[in-house]
Formats: C-alpha cells, sequence, structure tokens
C-alpha cells in the first residue's frame, strides 16, 4: 500500500466515526429529559 491512499481511506473512515459517535451519543442523552 502506497501513502497517497491513505488519507482516501482515513478521511472517510473519519467521517463514518463521527457520525457514529453523534449518534451513539444522541440515543444516549435522548431520555435523559
Amino acid at each position: 500500500m502506497n501513502g497517497s491512499r491513505i488519507p482516501g481511506l482515513v478521511l472517510p473512515t473519519l467521517f463514518l466515526l463521527a457520525s457514529l459517535v453523534g449518534l451513539w451519543w444522541y440515543w444516549r442523552h435522548r431520555g435523559d429529559t
């Protein structure tokens, strides 16, 4: 694997992780009210 392909994999992975964490945080704090 060459270095030029790594950013193309990291960016979508970070975006997906951020989405999952956001959803998890939302579901976790949804019933706290």
